[in-house]
């Protein structure tokens, strides 16, 4: 299974959180947001298996060098004013 995470609540984390409901988001500079959201997942264990399994789903269809590789790829080509 995957892992759950907590992250910062940054406008980038938020989007990626929300869209694959994978993890909490918290204040960095609150200690006690961080340590909630750790006792949270611990004390949520199918709730926190079911976000990292969300996570790990995300990892295999989007955020691997697949889809990412061809983006980097057409982004290079459209740099160098080469059709894509």
């Amino acid at each position: 299974t995957g892992i759950p995470f907590v992250a910062s609540d940054f406008p980038h984390w938020r989007k990626l959180v929300n869209t694959d409901r994978s993890g909490l988001l918290v204040n960095p500079t609150d200690p006690t947001a961080i340590s909630d959201a750790i006792l949270w997942l611990l004390e949520h264990p199918k709730e926190a298996e079911a976000m990292g399994m969300r996570g790990q789903e995300a990892v295999r269809t989007r955020f691997n060098w697949q889809p990412e590789g061809q983006q980097l790829v057409d982004f290079y080509r459209i740099g160098l004013g080469r059709p894509t």
